[in-house]
């Protein structure tokens, strides 16, 4: 009975981290990611990408709505840039109402993580956009931005 017990708690472990990889980090290759935008549009993030910008909280995603306020969508191409957010914690509800509406009414394309999976590997600090710049498809640079200055200065630069 206790073998069987044992052999149990050992798959249901096994099953539990199985979906689970690493944390990205430099030298990566960076993961495809697939993902609607707020339009319904399946978008996969490619090779052809510079920088991926992350938020997962409302402080770094008004950094991101204030830096691309201004030609956003121009901005996010020209620096061959895509912008993806975390709305997992969102309550589903305020989400409906309230944030798709208003996401659908910016000139540039959010791609949405409604469920946290496809970006949880991607690291974070609590507050800040993680900008993930990429070279060759793999991760180059990680950077942790918490100003909208900072965020333009990085997708202006060449």
């Amino acid at each position: 009975m206790r073998s069987l017990i044992g052999f149990a708690v050992g798959i249901l472990l096994l099953v539990a981290t199985a979906g689970h990889a690493e944390p990205l980090r430099l030298g990566m290759a960076m993961p495809e990611i697939r993902l609607m935008d707020q339009h319904d549009v399946a978008v996969t993030i490619g090779a052809e990408v510079r920088f991926v910008v992350v938020t997962r909280d409302m402080d770094s995603g008004d950094l991101v709505k204030e830096a691309l306020a201004e030609n956003g969508g121009a901005t996010l191409e020209s620096a061959r840039a895509v912008y993806v957010s975390d709305i997992s914690r969102m309550p589903g509800v305020i989400t409906k109402l309230f944030a798709l509406p208003a996401m659908r009414k910016r000139g540039y394309r959010i791609l949405l993580d409604r469920d946290g999976k496809a970006t949880a590997d991607i690291p974070n600090e609590e507050g800040k956009i993680t900008v993930l710049e990429l070279a060759g498809g793999a991760i180059a640079r990680i950077h942790y931005v918490s100003t909208v200055e900072g965020l333009r200065a990085l997708l202006a630069a060449k």
